[in-house]
């Protein structure tokens, strides 16, 4: 848990926790300490979470956005069953903000991973999301770039693809700062092979987060999961709780 967190819980302060809640042990360990709990877990549809995060100016990857939504709602039934009636599920629709989108990720969903997949990269194109914040380029030298330039010449990658694009850099940069030279074209070759290989990799992961969330929506036990308590409600709730 975070360290302010640990500081209060070792000194048995009361205090308010901001948490994606994607780790119930660290609830597991309060109530082990002897704490009463009480969680308001806000449900936000997947793509308002998607939209949100992109018109923010600290993006997170997409991967990252939906991994992180699957991993804290499967969890629900988890904490039900930890906390009781001291669990509030709100269910936050930003007032209709993204009623559309929510509806058309819906449609795509029933059509599986590559519905989804096909909607995102509509959705990616008309809005002109870029992608993570958090990307940051290779900065070179005019005589790096001249060298990388050089050394790349009958390698074949895509300069368009940023990902790519960084990781055969990185890749020339890692020798040449070292030993004033480049790995060589057969290395450098390698080392777009092996991007590739690991992007491979990274889509499927990412493809079983997408159908877990797809199945997740159309599950009815899950969706049973979601009873909503509106703001009065849960407002009683709480008061009582800390009466």
């Amino acid at each position: 848990m975070g360290k302010d967190v640990a500081a209060a819980a070792e000194e048995s302060i009361s205090f308010v926790w901001d948490t994606t809640a994607s780790n119930p042990s660290k609830v597991r360990d309060l109530l082990n300490k002897g704490y009463d709990v009480y969680m308001i877990m806000v449900y936000a549809h997947p793509m308002i979470s998607y939209a949100a995060n992109f018109s923010r100016d600290r993006a997170l990857p997409a991967v990252a956005v939906f991994k992180t939504w699957s991993n804290v709602y499967s969890l629900i039934e988890q904490y039900q069953d930890m906390l009781g009636d001291n669990l509030s599920i709100y269910v936050s629709d930003r007032g209709g903000q993204y009623k559309k989108e929510t509806e058309a990720f819906n449609r795509a969903a029933e059509k599986g991973v590559e519905g989804i997949k096909e909607y995102l990269k509509s959705y990616n194109e008309e809005n002109d999301v870029k992608g993570s914040s958090f990307f940051s380029p290779v900065e070179m030298s005019k005589e790096e770039e001249d060298a990388f330039n050089q050394a790349v010449s009958n390698v074949e990658f895509d300069k368009n693809q940023r990902s790519e694009d960084k990781a055969i850099k990185q890749a020339f940069l890692k020798v040449y700062r070292k030993n004033g030279e480049g790995p060589g074209e057969e290395k450098l070759k390698d080392a777009v092979k092996k991007y590739r290989e690991k992007k491979i990799r990274d889509e499927q992961k990412s493809d079983v987060v997408l159908k877990g969330i797809a199945e997740m929506l159309f599950n009815p036990e899950f969706q049973e999961l979601l009873k909503h308590s509106d703001v009065k409600e849960i407002d009683q709730k709480v008061q009582a709780f800390l009466a």
